[in-house]
């Protein structure tokens, strides 16, 4: 695979942004940019826009892609497989600014870590943008497991219909 996709999400597709950022991968987004500003920064910055207004997509053309199904774990599988995302590393990336984290020493951690996560957890991360706090969780065994079962069904060529929610 070449380069690694980085996305610019639009208002419709909040949470999507949100499972993008934790899997890794460079995600803006903001539910106040308006058309304009995500189409300047999609091609000012080489993003790829992912949008459910079709106007738009057909708009950006090759820049842009069009999420067909309206449920996460589908438009996730979706995404995951057009743009053969089979690579995360957790944590990497602050699911609420996008911003880069890093590992801080445990005792840096200390006066934001509520007491017993700081008792019971060793490793911790700080987003060099907001200063979110976070920490190795059963959260991050879900979010693991969740990625995980997205990528087994891309490699397993799963196709989920739009607007069909797979139980």
């Amino acid at each position: 695979m070449g380069k690694v996709p980085s996305f610019a999400v639009d208002i419709m597709l909040g949470k999507l942004a949100k499972w993008l950022r934790l899997m890794g991968f460079d995600t803006f987004y903001s539910n106040t940019a308006t058309d304009d500003f995500l189409m300047g920064l999609t091609l000012k910055e080489g993003r790829i826009l992912l949008t459910r207004d079709r106007p738009l997509a057909v708009l950006l053309k090759t820049s842009a892609y069009f999420v067909q199904n309206i449920f996460l774990r589908e438009q996730l599988i979706e995404v995951t497989a057009r743009f053969q995302l089979q690579h995360f590393r957790l944590p990497r990336r602050c699911s609420i600014c996008n911003g880069e984290l890093a590992s801080i020493k445990k005792t840096d951690a200390k006066e934001q870590a509520p007491p017993y996560v700081f008792q019971t957890r060793e490793n911790f991360f700080r987003c060099q943008n907001c200063g979110k706090l976070y920490w190795e969780g059963t959260h991050i065994r879900h979010i693991k497991e969740t990625i995980s079962s997205t990528l087994k069904k891309v490699s397993d060529g799963k196709t989920i219909s739009p607007g069909k929610d797979d139980e």
